[in-house]
């Protein structure tokens, strides 16, 4: 059966091709994958990978890093104590069904099931640790007044330097695709299916990673890469004979529209021509 056989135009995009994309972004906005203090972003020697960026970076002076605050130690308020940090997706990778880019852990089946996208990346982060004769010249302030204002009180925060504690996570996904309306306006969207961290220990550890990890990449791919259904529909006029419109084929005759199939993702559109 043709491809138009159902629609219009057809448009597909194979696993391999997003796959390049990803690296070539991930080294053209390392900023968007990676993340950090002012304090570890601005040492290569505590970075945990180093993301090599392409030479337009570094030559039109684009972040490496998008600066993050410092991490509060709980408890320490006079003065607040914060710790420097980094985190960075340093490998990341799409496979459609069926499965043919990389296998998943048992935890998320043996096989993508229809109309499912895996994704496999790596996070590597750490906190920098502070030695404990550092710890012991931290002056203590007088603990805030509860009769005052306390953040007018509140003594500026102290950030600690320390060695950097690296570590370095696989994690993998299951998610598909769905229409949504978001603010009044359709969207295609990525949802999970399921998440899985390969070898933490203990289980409760492990339980609260892949739970803040799901947050993140749940609101990920609905905040940043929702797409409007809007910029799929088109309108232009035919050299003066008419308007051509083009618009995303519905169901029926097309079941899944977007379709994640044949280790593609596909679209199938319907041109009208008006007068």
């Amino acid at each position: 059966m043709a491809f138009t056989d159902n629609c219009d135009v057809f448009a597909s995009i194979h696993e391999d091709g997003m796959n390049r994309i990803a690296r070539h972004i991930m080294r053209q906005r390392p900023s968007w994958f990676n993340f950090a203090t002012p304090d570890v972003a601005a040492n290569r020697e505590l970075w945990c990978s180093n993301p090599r960026p392409t030479g337009d970076v570094t030559r039109f002076g684009n972040p490496i890093f998008t600066i993050m605050p410092y991490l509060p130690v709980i408890g320490a308020d006079s003065p607040p104590v914060g710790l420097g940090f980094c985190a960075q997706i340093t490998r990341a990778q799409i496979d459609f069904h069926p499965s043919s880019v990389f296998g998943l852990p048992d935890e998320l089946g043996s096989k993508l099931d229809e109309q499912r996208l895996a994704i496999e990346f790596q996070v590597c982060g750490g906190i920098r640790c502070p030695e404990r004769d550092y710890l012991d010249k931290i002056p203590v302030a007088p603990p805030p007044d509860p009769r005052k204002n306390e953040g007018r009180d509140r003594p500026p925060q102290v950030q600690v330097p320390g060695r950097m504690n690296c570590f370095c996570l696989d994690v993998f996904a299951v998610a598909h695709v769905e229409r949504e309306f978001i603010n009044g306006v359709e969207r295609v969207v990525g949802k999970l299916d399921g998440i899985e961290i390969v070898d933490v220990a203990p289980e409760g550890l492990e339980a609260n990673m892949e739970c803040y990890i799901r947050t993140a990449v749940s609101l990920y791919l609905r905040q940043k890469l929702a797409i409007p259904l809007k910029t799929l529909f088109v309108d232009f006029p035919l050299f003066g004979m008419g308007t051509v419109s083009l618009a995303p084929t519905p169901n029926p005759p097309v079941p899944h529209n977007p379709a994640v199939e044949e280790d593609q993702l596909k679209a199938f559109v319907t041109m009208t021509v008006t007068p």
